[in-house]
């Protein structure tokens, strides 16, 4: 799958679509409440199946949205319950049920309710309800889209309507490669990957240094609005200037991460790589205290994000990702097995071994998913590599 974005000038129809979307899962919530009280509130993910099919029957048609839409929000409610459910299997006690009513949510068409006139997209949203229509750009390729278009969403995002079309571009071809390489995400250094001979560090300056920016944006936003009457004209100014400065900011991190990983993609194709192995970051945030700026940087950090963006554009590859648990990769030695927790960026070892702290991670990833965790790889390994963002305005 593919997905590209369109944005769109505001209009009222937009924020009736997702309401009308919301209002939906409102829906969705109620008649949940009514079958659990049919049925003895008996729980179990043997009952979502019947539980899913009544309710089909039983969402209101009157919503302004065509009927593949309204389905895919019954869809979205029970993929929901299924996440909770496997959260609660893997001892996260905190999870709940999908339970909170929603003013807005994404609206979705389905093909069957995508129609093209000429360079106008159409998107029916059911028999006696106005279609949203949307004048394409002259760059849109239409008959790609026509071909291989899936979906269409429309998705809110701090102030901004966006149409999002994502695309099948069919089955990813099979690699006939062998190599394996392993990564390690890291808060400084957004990838270090190791692929058993050469050792590559991304650089991370330069997204660093976007956070820090963000971050300063919004202290400094936030102590003049602070000063203002609440909702007054000049309390709105600022909101909406803030709010547009973030954006900028995002969309600069968000490109720095898309070159990163896509130029490591096209590293690990170069080089033969069959399978990505990831260390798994899961619940790192849980119980952490280092200070307080310490504590906003883990927070911050976009491990789950630098993950999917490898994830999807590998499987485009053909390359398989595997994630495995992470613990102690940082800390053995590749040389002698032994164990030490670095307090600097070298990783500095009794037997005499010094590399980067970050590279024996990516080292030991590698070798725990092969079998090989404490076995001597030093012979083999090359000095690492430091590899920088290219970008217009930095020179990290």
């Amino acid at each position: 799958m593919r997905t590209r974005k369109l944005k769109l000038q505001y209009t009222e129809q937009l924020d009736s679509l997702n309401a009308a979307t919301a209002s939906v899962w409102r829906e969705c919530l109620i008649l949940k409440e009514m079958w659990d009280y049919s049925h003895g509130y008996r729980t179990g993910g043997a009952l979502d199946m019947p539980c899913e099919l009544w309710m089909d029957k039983q969402l209101s048609k009157s919503q302004p949205l065509h009927s593949q839409s309204i389905q895919e929000v019954r869809r979205r409610y029970f993929k929901n319950r299924k996440g909770f459910r496997e959260k609660r299997k893997n001892g996260d006690k905190k999870a709940k049920p999908p339970h909170r009513d929603k003013k807005f949510q994404t609206t979705t068409w389905k093909k069957s309710a995508i129609h093209f006139k000429g360079s106008m997209l159409v998107l029916s949203n059911g028999q006696g309800n106005a279609p949203l229509k949307v004048q394409l750009p002259k760059n849109f390729d239409l008959k790609y889209a026509i071909s291989h278009i899936a979906i269409v969403e429309l998705v809110y995002d701090k102030g901004q309507y966006t149409l999002h079309f994502v695309y099948n571009v069919g089955k990813s071809v099979k690699s006939k490669a062998k190599g394996v390489v392993g990564v390690d995400i890291g808060e400084i250094h957004p990838m270090v990957s190791h692929d058993g001979v050469n050792t590559r560090i991304f650089n991370g300056r330069y997204i660093r240094s976007l956070y820090r920016l963000r971050n300063k944006v919004i202290a400094s936003f936030n102590k003049k609005i602070d000063r203002c009457k609440r909702h007054s004209k000049r309390w709105w100014y600022l909101v909406r200037h803030k709010w547009k400065r973030i954006r900028q900011i995002d969309n600069q991190i968000r490109d720095g991460l898309h070159k990163h990983t896509t130029k490591f993609l096209q590293m690990c194709k170069d080089r033969d790589i069959a399978t990505i192995v990831i260390g798994d970051l899961t619940g790192i945030r849980e119980n952490i205290d280092y200070g307080k700026k310490a504590n906003q940087k883990l927070h911050q950090w976009a491990f789950g994000k630098i993950t999917q963006l490898i994830s999807y554009k590998a499987k485009s590859l053909g390359i398989k990702v595997e994630v495995i648990d992470e613990s102690y990769t940082s800390q053995t030695c590749p040389k002698c097995g032994n164990r030490k927790k670095p307090t600097k960026r070298e990783y500095k070892c009794k037997c005499g071994f010094i590399y980067h702290r970050d590279g024996v991670g990516a080292i030991n990833i590698r070798q725990k998913y092969l079998g090989h965790l404490g076995a001597p790889v030093a012979a083999t390994m090359a000095s690492p590599v430091g590899i920088r963002l290219e970008c217009r305005r930095c020179s990290a």
